[in-house]
């Protein structure tokens, strides 16, 4: 539903080779997925918490206008910006959302998301777990970590393996 990347972490070279972040009309990608035979959906992009069409229409809306889709819907990996009451409560109106977040975490070092230009705090990234397990009690929530960044510290990669069981 989308391309491209506005975020420019200090590791990535995303939106050099893809480009700035555009996203699919969202009538396009409603389309797509109500139409969808497939068992399973998963909607996808480069940064898909970035989506918002050129009429002004984000996520959000986007899972609003496919909440009663046929398909169970997925979601592809997400940036701790786009969980928001608004986005979980669209969640819970999708008729088959499958509670699974990969929500992006890199490090859960402080000092090491800010060298990686990571725009959030292992705090921040803390409290979105709180606000998903909350909306969905059973959710799994997936991530990824980069160990031995070059600013990492022995300290550093053991907040990294102590936020992922603080964050469930």
């Amino acid at each position: 539903i989308q391309d491209g990347c506005n975020r420019f972490c200090s590791y990535c070279i995303i939106p050099y080779l893809r480009g700035r972040s555009r996203s699919r009309s969202m009538e396009s990608a409603a389309a797509e997925i109500l139409s969808s035979e497939a068992q399973e959906t998963v909607v996808t992009g480069i940064d898909v918490s970035e989506y918002k069409d050129e009429a002004g229409y984000d996520f959000a809306d986007l899972m609003l206008a496919v909440q009663d889709a046929d398909t169970r819907i997925r979601l592809g990996s997400l940036e701790v910006s786009l969980i928001t009451e608004r986005f979980l409560n669209a969640l819970k109106q999708v008729k088959h959302f499958a509670p699974q977040f990969h929500l992006s975490l890199q490090s859960g070092s402080d000092k090491v998301l800010k060298s990686m230009n990571r725009h959030y705090t292992r705090a921040e990234y803390l409290e979105k777990c709180r606000m998903i397990y909350e909306a969905f009690p059973n959710a799994a929530i997936t991530t990824d970590i980069i160990v031995g960044f070059p600013t990492e510290s022995e300290e550093d990669f053991e907040d990294s393996l102590r936020i992922v069981e603080e964050a469930g």
